[in-house]
């Protein structure tokens, strides 16, 4: 991992371990805009009603998705061991020892897959532009 700094892998460890929270919150923000009011909005300026539809769809593009999108997109693209490495280390939280043991493999395996995820996972936010490596 000397390529990329430290900094940068511990704000993406924290993004994988806060994933199931952040992802929560989100769902419970878009339920509650889809189903909130049932009635249409009133102007105040005019009296008029407003157009509830577009109201939500502005409202559901506000939301701050880009993390909990990112990581979802990369479970269902990535492969199967790095994705069970994501769930048992970060969701989880188990040790390494634990992780690498579930997985049935060794810890230099373990520390490989990780490093592949990582990196992975970079790629992906510097694309979406979550972060800048070079800073």
């Amino acid at each position: 991992m000397a390529l990329i700094s430290k900094q940068i892998v511990r704000h993406i460890e924290g993004e994988l371990r806060s994933y199931p929270h952040k992802i929560k919150i989100v769902k419970e923000n878009r339920n509650e805009i889809i189903l909130g009011s049932h009635y249409p909005d009133v102007s105040v300026s005019g009296g008029e009603l407003s157009n509830t539809t577009q109201s939500k769809g502005m409202r559901l593009a506000q939301l701050e998705t880009g993390w909990p999108e990112l990581i979802n997109y990369a479970l269902e693209r990535i492969p199967v061991e790095q994705n069970l490495l994501i769930i048992y280390r970060y969701f989880e939280g188990n040790s390494r020892e634990i992780v690498a043991d579930k997985l049935h493999v060794s810890l230099r395996h373990y520390y490989a897959w990780r490093e592949d995820l990582l990196f992975t996972l970079i790629l992906m936010a510097t694309q979406k532009k979550l972060i800048n490596p070079f800073d």
